[in-house]
């Protein structure tokens, strides 16, 4: 996904804010994503006024000046055994309590004043995707030998089966898959065929493509590239409309890569009328020769011959040219890969990453933490303060 970038923000009292940052976008296989998605991380306890826990550190002078002021005598004795042994009432012991309650009540304070907040993160994604109809050509001449893997020699269609699941899913060696994209997938010889409309569950368009075989008569053989196009345009025009007003999801651009092993020789309509209605929607075409140099062949000795052919490319180059898209020929297995690869780099899909921090003030609002329910230090204080003046007129009253 080439670009994505994200949005930091945070919402409080009603109100948001957003920071824009640039971050890496979401690599890996295919399958089926939603669109937009809301995902919750983690949470985090702040103080927005943190500074002001330093009014904490005045606690201590409070206590020294409240046991000074307690260390004075009041009422002079000349002895005082008779005081000693007659020892402290039960009421004056407790009386201890009521400046620990206010140094907890003044503690608390501070606390609801550095305004101690819980954030939770949350994370909304919106992608702009790209449409990628996969056009594939399947006429009999794709059943022609284009490789060999371990002493055995595979066709055409084959190689391009490979080739397409891994710039769909992405592999090892640099292809990252189209996770954020929509493709579709056509098959055309003597006519085209849908075999998977647009669609971001790439499962389901790998399992198309790998039940692709060549006609089986030679009435269905032929190579209608004109068709294909018109019909891959036909499709992404459809699938514009089904987005237009989807906040979640936008069609970044539109792509058709179209792969052949040859000429036109079939089909109502020529490839460049079809390229003229693809470049007027916007539409760039991609085409590929998936063309040797060399047609093999056995002789009457068993002898395999390689004949030179000529290859007239410049339909698809027309094609290419008029959409603003481009040509690439491929005589071989690795070639053909490499093509995918720059195609791969030149469309990427872009995503806009908002994450957003909702702000719950714990001075006056319960935090729940897991199952954990902790009341706000606010109404702590408020309470050991009431606390301490009901004790401190009733049951621990003095009389100086």
């Amino acid at each position: 996904m080439g670009g994505r970038h994200g949005t930091t923000g945070y919402c409080r009292n009603g109100r948001c804010g957003r920071e824009r940052r640039a971050t890496q976008s979401p690599r890996g296989g295919a399958g089926c994503y939603p669109s937009a998605w809301i995902t919750e991380g983690r949470a985090v306890i702040q103080l927005a006024n943190s500074w002001l826990l330093g009014l904490a550190l005045f606690v201590p002078v409070v206590w020294w000046a409240y046991r000074r002021r307690r260390g004075r005598a009041m009422v002079q004795f000349s002895d005082v055994s008779v005081l000693v042994q007659a020892g402290a009432a039960r009421r004056a012991r407790w009386r201890a309590t009521l400046p620990l309650l206010r140094t907890l009540t003044v503690l608390l304070l501070v606390l609801s004043v550095a305004r101690p907040q819980k954030a939770d993160e949350q994370t909304r994604v919106q992608t702009e995707g790209i449409a990628i109809q996969l056009v594939v050509d399947r006429s009999g001449s794709m059943r022609e030998p284009f490789g060999e893997r371990n002493g055995r020699r595979i066709s055409r269609l084959e190689v391009v089966k490979d080739v397409v699941r891994e710039f769909v899913e992405g592999n090892k060696t640099g292809l990252a898959g189209r996770r954020d994209d929509l493709i579709g997938l056509i098959v055309f010889a003597r006519y085209p065929d849908t075999e998977c409309p647009l669609t971001r569950d790439h499962q389901h368009v790998i399992r198309a493509l790998g039940e692709v075989q060549p006609p089986a008569t030679r009435d269905e053989d032929g190579t209608a590239i004109g068709d294909a196009l018109l019909l891959a345009v036909e499709r992404i025009r459809n699938i514009e409309r089904r987005f237009q007003k989807s906040d979640d999801y936008k069609v970044k651009s539109r792509v058709i890569v179209l792969l052949t092993d040859g000429e036109q020789n079939a089909g109502k309509y020529e490839p460049e009328k079809a390229a003229q209605a693809a470049a007027a929607l916007g539409v760039k075409v991609y085409t590929i020769g998936a063309m040797a140099d060399y047609v093999e062949q056995q002789s009457l000795f068993g002898q395999t011959m390689r004949i030179p052919v000529q290859i007239n490319d410049e339909p698809l180059k027309k094609v290419a040219e008029l959409t603003g898209g481009r040509y690439f020929r491929a005589r071989d297995e690795q070639a053909l890969a490499q093509v995918y690869a720059e195609i791969d780099k030149l469309e990427r899909s872009a995503i806009d990453e908002t994450r957003y921090y909702l702000m719950t003030e714990l001075s006056y609002n319960w935090l729940t933490w897991g199952t954990l329910q902790l009341p706000p230090p606010l109404l702590l204080a408020m309470v050991l303060l009431a606390l301490e003046v009901v004790l401190a007129q009733t049951r621990l009253r003095t009389i100086p």
